[in-house]
């Protein structure tokens, strides 16, 4: 028996009930390994437009950096890959550890490893090796203000390492909804880039500086 597999049978197995809240393991889309699958949420409805509400001229886009934590799950046959450096610096057991632990801030940074040995009832003829980390993650918040006064932002979010992992919301940023195992830190938006366009029926105009509707002429300006 190699090495790898050695350092593979001397693993906990990976507890897929806990991890199965966020989503389920199945192969993934960007490369040939085993992730978790985020259960997929609908959408949320625009919301209803005044009729007798005024429109605005111009409307801004904003986007935001900030972190998350979130179960970033890794499984896949090693081969030989495991001898070496990588596998020699694996964190100290800690209590508990083959289980996923509660306070999930507190093992942000830290990466455990597993072996997965069936799925879905199914054995695989050698263990899987498998990595889970909690981040924190590099996540992007963008928000697209309203050209209705009065209707509020529409708020696109994902995590850069883990972009299955995605939500919408109108509303404020703290009204984001709660998603499975997502733990964002909501007080620390850094603004990453802004970006003014006109609204339907408006046209820029470099001489004014501003949106003007489109049946008013843009002069050029007086020498």
């Amino acid at each position: 028996m190699s090495t790898s597999h050695d350092l593979i049978n001397c693993l906990p197995e990976l507890p897929l009930e806990p991890f199965e809240v966020a989503g389920t393991l199945d192969r993934s889309d960007r490369g040939p390994f085993l992730t978790i699958r985020p259960h997929k949420f609908p959408a949320p409805d625009p919301p209803t437009v005044q009729t007798l509400a005024p429109s605005k001229s111009s409307f801004t886009i904003r986007k935001y950096f900030t972190q998350a934590i979130y179960p970033r799950v890794i499984c896949f046959y090693p081969g030989d890959l495991l001898v070496g450096p990588s596998m020699n610096v694996a964190p100290q057991p800690h209590p508990g550890r083959d289980r996923p632990p509660t306070d999930i801030v507190a093992l942000a940074g830290q990466e455990r490893f597993y072996k997965l040995t069936s799925l879905k009832s199914v054995p695989f003829h050698d263990p899987l090796w498998c990595s889970v980390k909690y981040g924190p993650w590099l996540a992007v918040a963008t928000e697209t203000e309203s050209c209705i006064f009065g209707e509020p932002s529409r708020w696109d979010f994902f995590i850069v390492e883990v972009p299955e992992v995605s939500l919408v919301w109108f509303g404020n940023w703290n009204d984001m909804p709660a998603y499975p195992s997502l733990q964002v830190t909501m007080g620390d938006l850094v603004l990453a880039e802004q970006q003014f366009s006109c609204c339907s029926g408006f046209q820029w105009c470099p001489t004014t500086q501003s949106c003007i509707p489109f049946s008013v002429p843009c002069h050029d300006p007086i020498p």
